[in-house]
C-alpha cells in the first residue's frame, strides 16, 4: 500500500557525522568520489563536511579542499555543518549555499562540542543566522541532544520547544532536531516530533537518529505517524561524535531506506549502489560497519573508489 505523502527524503550524512569519529584518514579525492558516487545512487541531500577547527576534529581538516572537488549536480542540496561565526565565514568562503547552524540543547555537551556554555550558544546562534541571510544561505537551525545526554540525562521536552521557538523567531528556512545520544525512545518521539511539526507550521523539519541503543528504526518510524519525512542517516551506519560517551553510528542509509520502501514510501535511491560504498568502506577501514542491510547486498569488484 501507497503511503499518503509517500515521499520519504534522505540527508546522508556519511561523509560528516559518518567519519569524524573514527581514527583512519579518508583522503579528499576519496570523500569527493563518494559523494559523486552517493549522487550517482540517488541521493539528493549530502552534508558534505563540517567546518570545526581542524585540530578537534581532524576529519573534517580538508572541507574547503573537499567543497572545492565536488563537482555538483543541478536538484542536489550540498550542504556544511557550521557551530560559530568563524565557520559560517569558511563555508561562505567555500560555496556553500546550503548550511546547518547546529547548537545543543545541553550545556555540557555544548562546553564539550562548540567550547560555549548553552546561554552563549544560543546569542551566537542567532548571530550565525543572521551571517547565513546577509550571504543569502539557506539555514537548517539543528538542536543536538533533544531527547538526552549521556552528560546531564533527560532533557525536558519544555526546554527543547523554547529552543525551537528561538530557532523559528531567528528565521530559520528548515528545522532539525537530533537524538545525538541515542536516548530517544518511539513515545519520547511521538511526543515531541509532534510538538515540533505542529510549531514548525509548515517549514521543513528534519529528524537526525542514532542508533546507539538499538531504537533508531523504531524512532524513525514513530516520526513518521506525526508528519516527518525527512531523516539524516549514514550510509554503512557510520557516525558518532568526538564529544558524547559511547557515541555510536546514526540510523544506515541502506537500512533506512529498506525499512520504508517495504513499507510503501519512495526515497528515489539505488540501495545497491550505497551498499557497494559502505562495503568499500569497510575494506578502508578494516572492520564491519554497524549496519545491517548492506551486508546481504552481495560485494562488487570495483575500482572508482581507491
Amino acid at each position: 500500500m501507497i503511503k499518503e505523502e509517500s515521499n520519504i527524503l534522505i540527508e546522508e550524512q556519511g561523509l560528516r557525522d559518518g567519519i569524524q569519529n573514527i581514527s583512519t584518514i579518508i583522503s579528499t579525492e576519496k570523500k569527493i568520489e563518494y559523494v559523486h558516487s552517493l549522487v550517482d545512487a540517488g541521493i539528493k541531500r549530502i552534508q558534505i563536511a563540517s567546518f570545526v577547527h581542524p585540530k578537534l576534529v581532524p576529519q573534517m581538516a580538508d572541507a574547503e579542499l573537499v567543497c572545492a572537488g565536488v563537482k555538483k549536480e543541478e536538484g542536489v542540496v550540498y550542504s556544511g555543518l557550521v557551530l560559530n561565526e568563524r565557520g559560517v565565514d569558511r563555508a561562505v568562503e567555500a560555496g556553500l549555499d546550503h548550511l546547518s547552524c547546529s547548537i545543543s540543547a545541553s550545556d555540557l555537551h555544548s562546553q564539550k562540542n562548540a567550547r560555549k556554555t548553552l546561554a552563549e550558544a544560543r546569542k551566537a546562534f542567532i548571530e550565525m543566522v543572521k551571517k547565513c541571510k546577509d550571504n543569502d544561505i539557506v539555514v537548517r537551525g539543528g538542536i543536538q541532544c533533544a531527547f538526552g545526554c549521556r552528560y546531564e540525562g533527560k532533557i525536558d521536552p519544555e526546554h527543547v520547544m523554547n529552543m525551537v521557538k528561538q530557532h523559528l523567531d531567528a528565521g530559520i528556512d528548515e528545522l532539525a532536531l537530533a537524538d545525538s545520544t541515542g536516548m530517544g525512545n518511539p513515545a519520547s518521539v511521538e511526543f515531541l516530533m509532534g510538538r515540533v511539526m505542529e510549531e514548525a507550521k509548515g517549514i521543513p523539519v528534519v529528524l537526525h537518529l542514532h542508533n546507539t541503543e538499538s531504537k533508531g528504526y523504531a524512532n524513525a518510524v514513530t516520526a513518521t505517524r506525526v508528519g516527518v519525512r525527512i531523516f539524516d542517516t549514514a550510509f554503512g551506519g557510520l557516525g558518532g561524535c568526538p564529544f558524547i560517551k559511547n557515541a555510536t553510528g546514526n540510523i544506515a542509509t541502506e537500512d533506512t531506506i529498506k525499512m520504508f520502501e517495504e513499507m510503501g514510501y519512495s526515497t528515489g535511491v539505488d540501495i545497491e549502489k550505497v551498499a557497494q560504498l559502505s562495503w568499500e568502506m569497510q575494506a578502508t577501514l578494516g572492520e564491519p560497519l554497524d549496519g545491517k542491510i548492506y551486508k546481504l547486498i552481495e560485494k562488487k569488484q570495483s575500482s572508482r573508489i581507491k
